[in-house]
């Protein structure tokens, strides 16, 4: 098979249980993601969504952190993901959550979305690195400065912080990332 087309990749960067899923959900108050403005609030959302004729967006709520998954896992499963739906969509875009630090299994966030623009050379990266988290919690300097660093090196990384203390705030926000009219 060949490899997807990769336009955008979000990835929404924080601890576990910071509200990186729910940040996520929080998109589909866009009207375009087909859910009439209402976010879903079950546990398991499909995984792709048509956001035009030929785009379509590849969301992730869980962390290869949190799967317990490898780097080479994450991303076999999203090409995996990506072209089983290859009849219909022409052009990628990928949401999806990560956390900072590397764990047995997988490295830190920045290593992880550097082997993620190695493997599908999306057109822009965006990080969104949760500070506060939902619970008012903020990073450390030194680590909020240490994590930003390390995207800003990559040359197709964007980096932000989002407040991630209200639910739906930062929704549209996301969604607007992958709207390109």
């Amino acid at each position: 098979m060949t490899k997807p087309y990769m336009e955008r990749a979000l990835f929404i960067v924080g601890d576990q249980n910071t509200g990186k899923s729910t940040q996520l959900r929080s998109m589909f108050l866009d009207w375009r993601l087909g859910k009439g403005g209402v976010v879903p609030t079950a546990r398991n959302v499909q995984n792709a969504y048509a956001i035009s004729n030929e785009r379509w967006l590849y969301l992730r709520l869980t962390s290869p952190h949190e799967a317990g998954e490898t780097t080479n896992q994450f991303l076999n499963k999203c090409a995996a993901t990506m072209q089983s739906n290859g009849s219909l969509a022409r052009r990628w875009n990928f949401a999806g959550p990560l956390q900072p630090t590397g764990t047995g299994r997988i490295p830190a966030a920045p290593d992880v979305v550097e082997a993620f623009a190695k493997r599908f050379a999306p057109e822009r990266i965006r990080v969104a690195i949760l500070n506060p988290d939902r619970h008012g919690d903020w990073m450390s300097q030194a680590d909020l400065l240490a994590i930003t660093a390390a995207f800003r090196n990559m040359p197709s990384a964007e980096v932000v912080a989002v407040d991630a203390t209200s639910r739906t705030a930062n929704g549209l926000m996301y969604a607007d990332f992958f709207d390109f009219t």
